[in-house]
């Protein structure tokens, strides 16, 4: 039967396991980074469609009397 190296096994699980984090950590940075710029185009894009069309947010309903009625 062969013998097993448990001191070296370890050893390289060990390596591996920090490869693996390291990894992770640097997934982890580029996930934040494609969020925060994801929010950051959202916002753009919210600010380009209220300059694209200002009144598009707005309500133009008067409740006069209990019924609306649209002003324009």
């Amino acid at each position: 039967m062969a013998e097993i190296d448990i001191t070296q096994d370890l050893v390289s699980v060990t390596d591996q396991l920090q490869k693996l984090i390291t990894q992770l950590q640097e997934l982890d940075g580029q996930r934040a980074n494609l969020a925060q710029q994801i929010q950051n185009l959202n916002g753009v894009a919210m600010y380009l469609r209220g300059k694209e069309n200002p009144d598009a947010g707005k309500a133009d309903v008067n409740f006069s009397a209990g019924e609306p009625s649209e002003e324009g």
